[in-house]
């Protein structure tokens, strides 16, 4: 039977273990975490700073993220080779399934890369410059720092999407 050989055992387990921490991780943070620090404004700053700097919460996403896509594409490629060819995997609704998950984890772990990464960092360092200078942010530096944020929220929103598309496309993709 498929699911007891070792190999499927063991990458299904690090494939779904990585994925849930990392969409549980993601939806604590976007639904959870960043609307309450909007909601308590510059006080929220210390957590933010802690989470964001100190535990490179953005950098473990992305690790997480990539464990769950190798060890789904490394599954991926073993179906798929299993089949006569790539376009019948395709063709069938179960790899167009896993397909369209594959492509929706793999942009959303994009998103992180190039998107919420490097505006964390910018976000972060800007903050570190307004907190050495010891007064408050200029009106440019506050603007920045807003328009970083904006940026963040829309760009963890569409990750989430993305990942829950990711989910449900291939939690049900034996229906197809």
């Amino acid at each position: 039977m498929l699911g007891l050989e070792p190999f499927w055992f063991v990458f299904r387990l690090i494939h779904i273990l990585a994925g849930a921490a990392w969409v549980g991780g993601v939806f604590l943070f976007v639904v959870f975490l960043q609307p309450s620090a909007a909601a308590i404004g510059p006080a929220a700053g210390p957590m933010m700073g802690q989470l964001l700097g100190v535990r490179k919460l953005v950098d473990r996403f992305l690790l997480l993220a990539g464990i769950t896509i190798v060890a789904g594409l490394v599954m991926y490629v073993k179906l798929a080779s299993d089949v006569s060819s790539y376009g019948d995997f395709l063709s069938s609704g179960y790899g167009l399934a896993l397909t369209i998950g594959m492509v929706a984890a793999i942009a959303a772990a994009s998103i992180g890369m190039f998107v919420t990464r490097p505006n964390v960092r910018a976000m972060m360092a800007l903050q570190r410059q307004v907190a050495e200078s010891g007064a408050p942010p200029t009106p440019e530096q506050g603007d920045e720092i807003a328009r970083r944020q904006g940026m963040l929220k829309v760009a963890g929103r569409v990750a989430l999407s993305l990942l829950v598309l990711s989910v449900a496309t291939m939690a049900t993709a034996s229906t197809w």
